[in-house]
């Protein structure tokens, strides 16, 4: 007896997942290489292979505000999708403070920024009082 066995469909791919902090990295990494940009610290949600990304950075004092946000929104998208194969729903710029010239850029802001962040928990309000 000689036959032919019918094809199978091929199974769809698995999807794709990336740990969050590892997404959040990437962005805050993209937004670094955007001119005036500082102190980014990014906030990601993830719904199978679609994330959102919620970023915060610190602006050059005079720096155009609207075109420097387009361009890390850019930027950032490109990045992880590139990198991760995930799709970028949304990236939203929040622009929390300003850098005066002369003022040096704080590299230990924004890791505690972050941990303060991650300890407070999603939607908590973690702004120092002055």
């Amino acid at each position: 007896m000689t036959g032919t066995l019918p094809r199978r469909a091929a199974a769809p791919p698995a999807p794709v997942t990336w740990p969050e902090e590892r997404t959040a990295g990437l962005a805050e990494e993209a937004a670094r290489g955007t001119d005036a940009v500082t102190d980014p610290v990014a906030t990601v949600r993830a719904d199978g292979a679609v994330v959102r990304v919620d970023l915060d950075v610190v602006v050059a004092h005079g720096a155009p505000l609207a075109a420097v946000a387009e361009a890390v929104r850019r930027r950032v998208a490109a990045r992880i999708e590139a990198h991760t194969g995930l799709t970028v729903e949304a990236v939203t710029v929040t622009v929390v403070d300003l850098r005066l010239p002369g003022e040096p850029a704080s590299p230990g802001a924004e890791r505690d920024d972050r941990n303060r962040r991650r300890a407070a928990g999603p939607g908590a309000d973690v702004r120092e009082a002055t």
